[in-house]
């Protein structure tokens, strides 16, 4: 997620003489990527990725608190600035407004603060207020609108303002549940959804939803140019159910890409107190009500044990237990290190936030090394760094801190780990892709999910295709049942590589009754071309992986794009079984055909595929009596498949030991014809009858004219 940051609102929380060039280079070195520095409105902004587990950097105060501790250990003064905020005092009894009814759930919401707010004036945004929501691309509207989208941006947790008087009469009731499928809500820019059911809604004592939390305020309840008393409002809901319930109705606000990272419920009193504070200060508003807050089950604080050893051998340099400690500490962990004494000695320490030495407990002075790799820290994570678990996710913070352009760079002593994964299958798709990278075929990387276009390309049913119910994009909707659509689309990118051949091991998806789809693993190839290439191609996969004969059966080519289209199978040869002794049956491993377009497709069933190759030949006896080779010329009509040609001559006769079509000039076909017999040396006199037999058969089967004399 990527968050803008003015450089002077930064300066409010940071202090610091470091320029902008400075600071993003820093942060760019140890923390939040800064991906560029830009102009606005005459003041430099930064534009910074922030990775997700990171929610707590995504801020200005989160940003500025990162800042403040990495400059430091770049030798640039900076500080963090205290966040000043005053609780504001509670009205007279007598002129407090009731809180609404509030039913929290608490396995849905792990905080609820509320607050009433009265005499709220609809003045326009200041202009330095203006200039930064601009600044950050936020709206601008009017102060009592935008005031929650400041402190948002500022602060990291997001707030909301219902309408007090329409929640009122709405019955003065909020209560988090969860909705059933088919309910209807309006958000307040008049979009209208159905609920799916399971999103967390809040409802009144009706059943009517009156907000979409920690996603987006509905028409119902929001704050409009009539709207003078204001119900201030902060959630901290279950990160999935937010997240389950934006992406379901594919409404990506701010406050739900927040919400759904696990935002800390204990930023939720100084978003509230600034919140109050800003709309007394720019809307003359007063406080109304005590400030409601339901908090449960407040965080429970884990520690993490790591030793200083773990540290050296991650880092491959020898940092002192003060050190590590001092960096933690800045970043917000209480830690305690526990050096490396043996026995009844052992004592504990303290390490305060300056990174010096506590008093000792229950022992002397320590006289351990700073470096004694049985040096334990015992770390406990701040309530905002939810992503800190593990001990390699302390070595990780020390190191950026430290420094990762500080790490020793040293090449390994051996070359790169290469192992594979184990198991025939991997091993399979591994050699077929390197050998097919060997004659110059070029791998590519599709997309499961194809356009409604592609789908219908497939020669599947399209109704048959499984349809996501949030695409991140319109044009990748459905999952694919083939991927020829998307190599056609491959080549299509490619046009001026007339010879570009490209191939695809991948997946497709069919749909299963009550099932999760079923995913079958495809060797797709494509190009544009003569098909006999590929013909050629499945021949020497023959040879290479060691498959029994193959058979090519010409189908109607009424699926998909096709003009031609053979299944390929295989038998096994006589007297082969499976590994229940039982006959192999026909395998289906794919199809081999020619699209309207003239682009020759090969797809092969992998799975099949590595069920009937070998991994090794099987021996053949060489025969002492030597073949008979000749060439027969055959004009052959433009409507004939050659295919069912080269079975028609192999069937005439068992002496027949192979067929091969050797050239092509014009309709003119020449096969060459291998006669062989395991019994006898076959002389010219015994092959004429075979030699007639096939000019015969290929006549009457093919209306083929023999080109010459027999």
């Amino acid at each position: 997620m990527n968050i803008l940051l003015p450089h002077h609102w930064l300066l409010e929380h940071l202090e610091t003489d470091a320029q902008p060039p400075q600071i993003a280079e820093l942060l760019s070195l140890s923390g939040p990527s800064v991906e560029r520095v830009q102009e606005r409105d005459g003041e430099a902004v930064y534009d910074i990725e922030v990775t997700t587990n990171r929610v707590d950097a995504m801020s200005v105060r989160g940003l500025a608190r990162e800042a403040a501790v990495i400059l430091r250990h770049a030798d640039l003064p900076a500080r963090l600035k205290a966040l000043e905020l005053d609780r504001p005092p509670s009205p007279a009894k007598s002129r407090q407004l009731p809180l609404p009814d509030i039913v929290n759930n608490p396995e849905l919401s792990k905080r609820i603060m509320a607050v009433v707010l009265t005499n709220v004036k609809h003045t326009a945004t200041p202009d330095w207020m203006a200039r930064r929501l601009l600044q950050v691309d936020q709206n601008v509207h009017h102060a009592a609108i935008d005031i929650t989208n400041y402190v948002t941006h500022e602060l990291g947790h997001p707030c909301h303002a219902f309408d007090y008087d329409k929640i009122v009469k709405l019955g003065g009731q909020i209560i988090v549940t969860e909705a059933e499928a088919g309910e209807s809500f309006t958000t307040l820019d008049g979009e209208t959804y159905q609920t799916v059911g399971g999103e967390v809604v809040f409802k009144n004592a009706a059943g009517e939803i009156i907000d979409l939390p920690a996603i987006k305020g509905t028409a119902n309840s929001s704050v409009d140019d009539s709207t003078t008393q204001i119900l201030l409002w902060i959630e901290s809901l279950d990160p999935h159910k937010v997240r389950f319930a934006s992406m379901t109705h594919a409404i990506r606000t701010v406050a739900a890409q927040l919400n759904e990272k696990n935002v800390d419920p204990h930023l939720g009193e100084a978003v509230m107190l600034r919140g109050i504070e800003m709309y007394r200060r720019l809307c003359g508003a007063k406080v109304a009500s005590q400030l409601y807050d339901d908090f449960p089950h407040p965080h429970q604080p884990t520690e993490i044990s790591v030793f200083l050893s773990q540290l050296t051998t991650y880092l491959g340099v020898e940092l002192p237990s003060r050190k590590v400690a001092h960096i933690l500490e800045q970043l917000g962990c209480q830690v305690v290190v526990r050096p490396g004494a043996k026995g009844p000695e052992r004592m504990e320490r303290a390490v305060s936030s300056d990174g010096t030495a506590g008093g000792a407990v229950g022992g002397t002075a320590d006289s351990t090394s700073p470096t004694d790799p049985d040096t334990l820290l015992t770390v406990t994570p701040p309530s905002f760094r939810p992503d800190l678990t593990i001990p390699a996710d302390l070595i990780e913070e020390v190191a950026r801190i430290y420094g990762y352009h500080r790490l020793p760079g040293r090449l390994m002593a051996t070359a790169l780990p290469t192992d594979k994964p184990s198991g025939d299958d991997f091993v399979l798709e591994d050699q077929l892709k390197n050998w097919l990278a060997a004659l110059g075929w070029q791998e590519v990387y599709t997309y499961s999910m194809v356009s409604r276009q592609l789908a219908a390309e497939s020669g599947w049913p399209f109704e048959e295709h499984l349809e996501l119910v949030n695409p991140l994009t319109e044009d990748r909707s459905y999952l694919r049942q083939s991927l020829v659509p998307s190599l056609r689309e491959a080549l299509d990118a490619n046009p001026n590589r007339l010879k570009l051949g490209v191939f695809e091991q991948a997946y497709t998806y069919h749909p299963r009754q009550g099932q999760l789809p079923e995913q079958v693993l495809h060797l797709t190839l494509a190009r544009r071309g003569d098909h006999r290439q590929l013909r050629g191609l499945l021949e020497a996969m023959v040879d290479k992986f060691f498959l029994p004969e193959l058979k090519l059966e010409t189908v109607e080519a009424g699926r998909g794009a096709y003009r031609q289209l053979a299944e390929i199978s295989t038998r096994a040869r006589a007297g082969q079984t499976d590994r229940s002794n039982q006959p192999s049956p026909d395998e289906r491993l794919g199809t081999l055909g020619i699209t309207d377009d003239g682009t020759v497709i090969l797809d092969l069933l992998v799975t099949q595929l590595a069920a009937v190759k070998r991994g090794h030949p099987q021996y053949q006896p060489i025969t002492a009596n030597p073949p008979l080779i000749e060439d027969m010329t055959f004009s052959i009509p433009a409507s004939r498949a050659i295919g069912p040609v080269l079975d028609s001559i192999k069937t005439v006769s068992p002496l027949i030991e192979r067929v091969e079509l050797t050239s092509q000039y014009r309709r003119n076909f020449t096969f060459r014809i291998t006669y062989q017999d395991p019994d006898g040396s076959l002389s010219a006199e015994q092959v004429a009858p075979l030699r007639q037999a096939i000019a015969e058969r290929m006549a009457a089967d093919h209306h083929a004219e023999l080109v010459g004399q027999l």
